[in-house]
């Protein structure tokens, strides 16, 4: 099981990379929206929330990671 844990991205840089791809995208003019650059900065935006998301899950349900065990 410790490997698991060594393999676990760290939470901050997740929140982080999530925060400025947010950023990237909320950054561009309207004009802009659903051009090129606007969908790129909207992929790296939707990658880091499942990121992010996933990093969430694994924390609330995995027990050595600090998740709730659930009542049998």
């Amino acid at each position: 099981m410790r490997s698991l844990i060594l393999e676990m991205p760290n939470g901050r840089e997740l929140v982080d990379e999530l925060d400025v791809a947010t950023e990237l995208m909320m950054s561009i003019p309207i004009e802009l929206v659903g051009g090129e650059a606007w969908q790129a900065a909207f992929a790296r935006q939707q990658q880091a929330f499942k990121q992010w998301r996933s990093y969430l899950l694994c924390k609330a349900t995995h027990p050595i990671l600090g998740g709730m065990r659930k009542s049998a």
